[in-house]
């Protein structure tokens, strides 16, 4: 058995267990009018709509401190299927459905660091929430 057709088997196995549903939008340059100088953000053009899955990927046990504040760190990842869409980082990834969380539901995220490898058996974006 060659190394792709492992790769190939690793993705449908991987897009198997995606029972959530995203899109992934790309947010336009914003617009300023001439006239007000109001600024307004540019149209969203969608890059990917389907399968995925939401995994909190790293949890700092160590609480770092920011002035009188102690918060955890909380490292997230959001897995589409492998070769399906060119994200970038400063797309927006919006959950659209969950087979076994509507709470995660409607939750919005900003992809940050995400570079593509050879065999990954799915996209892994590493995001943020947005709040």
């Amino acid at each position: 058995m060659s190394a792709v057709d492992v790769l190939l088997r690793g993705r449908a196995r991987a897009e198997e267990q995606m029972i959530d549903e995203c899109v992934i939008t790309r947010p336009g340059e914003a617009v300023t009018d001439p006239d007000t100088g109001d600024v307004t953000p540019g149209s969203a053009a969608t890059i990917y709509a389907g399968k995925c899955e939401v995994r909190t990927r790293d949890t700092i046990a160590a609480n770092p401190e920011a002035g009188e504040h102690t918060f955890t760190v909380v490292s997230r990842v959001v897995k589409i299927p492998a070769n399906r869409a060119d994200v970038r980082d400063g797309d927006v990834v919006k959950l659209t459905k969950s087979a076994l969380n509507a709470f995660t539901v409607g939750k919005e995220y900003r992809v940050e660091g995400f570079t593509p490898d050879t065999y990954e058996t799915a996209a892994k974006l590493p995001v943020k929430e947005i709040l």
